[in-house]
């Protein structure tokens, strides 16, 4: 715990759009944002010296940071009582010298208070005993952490998992709204079974729902398709612009040579062509010594080459977030 007064509770505190009048004779709240703290104790009482006042309780479901304090007209000594199941758990002395008292004109107020990083969880009461007659308001606000889940939204490959989860909560169950598209088992793993959209819920024990949009892509590398108006003037490129796997278990790429060169192009030559994963590890690679062709000057064509399943290195892969290099020469003639 600390000594100090939490900066976070004097913000929710404004949040609460508190008016106190001098005296504290009136006291009007607005309802509040929502936000990751709830106000367990906001109690308004007149304090006679030297006697304990009563104790309002509050109970701390799980661990988390509270806040302790008090709002009175004028500073003084103010002893806090924090009781745990009846017995005392801890108390706090305060001065009327105190560092720590902060006074706000706008709410002609004056504030102090103790700070717990993490209490844990139990029934609780709050008492404070004044050394001198003085109206108050006794507080208490506790920082719940909000359930929270992984991601909102997710796209997966065809045929691959993603494990969901939630922080700060406890899942009772699991669904899917379109499981013919993506099932969900009770672990949170969703698993993607055919391109389209599907909503994910966790359903928490307290009966509040998470949801996650998840979209499924087909398993298949894609990019756009060169033209000639990408190429300097005088030289030439291939790339792939597709890739997916037939029925076979084959590796099928499509590519797009396009000659921006000065002369026909009759020859391709030394082609090597390499497809790495996510991770940068090689999946396959396939090369080819020479192909004759014939490509004018200012055009593409289209070639599809094939990388057979008994030659790739991985046999499952994620096309979706592969990479595909593109390496040879080309021969020409006038």
């Amino acid at each position: 715990m600390k000594r100090s007064f939490s900066k976070r509770a004097w913000s929710a505190f404004l949040a609460l759009a508190i008016i106190v009048t001098a005296v504290f004779g009136n006291v009007t709240t607005a309802k509040a944002e929502t936000t990751d703290y709830t106000t367990p104790v906001w109690e308004y009482g007149t304090a006679t010296a030297g006697v304990e006042t009563v104790k309002y309780p509050f109970t701390v479901d799980k661990d988390c940071a509270v806040d302790i304090g008090l709002l009175v007209p004028a500073v003084g000594n103010v002893t806090i009582n924090v009781y745990k199941a009846g017995t005392l758990y801890d108390s706090l002395d305060i001065s009327a010298y105190d560092s720590y008292w902060e006074y706000f004109a706008s709410d002609a107020a004056f504030n102090n208070g103790w700070y717990f990083e993490s209490l844990s969880a139990g029934d609780y009461s709050v008492s404070y005993v004044f050394g001198a007659d003085t109206d108050y308001i006794a507080y208490v606000f506790e920082y719940v952490a909000q359930a929270k889940i992984s991601q909102t939204s997710a796209t997966i490959t065809k045929g691959f998992t993603k494990k969901l989860s939630v922080e700060n909560g406890k899942v009772k169950k699991w669904s899917s709204s379109k499981t013919s598209v993506a099932k969900v088992d009770s672990k949170g793993k969703v698993t993607a079974k055919k391109a389209g959209k599907a909503t994910i819920t966790a359903t928490l024990e307290d009966g509040s729902k998470l949801k996650c949009t998840v979209t499924v892509k087909e398993n298949k590398y894609s990019d756009s398709k060169l033209t000639v108006s990408d190429v300097y003037r005088g030289e030439c490129a291939m790339s792939a612009y597709s890739a997916s796997f037939d029925k076979s278990g084959n590796l099928v790429i499509k590519t797009r040579f396009v000659n921006n060169y000065y002369y026909k192009v009759s020859s391709l030559n030394n082609i090597k062509i390499v497809v790495k994963d996510g991770n940068g590890k090689t999946v396959g690679t396939y090369k080819l010594s020479k192909k004759n062709v014939s490509i004018p000057v200012g055009s593409t064509k289209d070639f599809s080459f094939t990388i057979k399943k008994s030659s790739l290195k991985k046999k499952t892969v994620d096309l979706r977030n592969c990479t595909i290099t593109c390496d040879g020469s080309y021969g020409y003639y006038y």
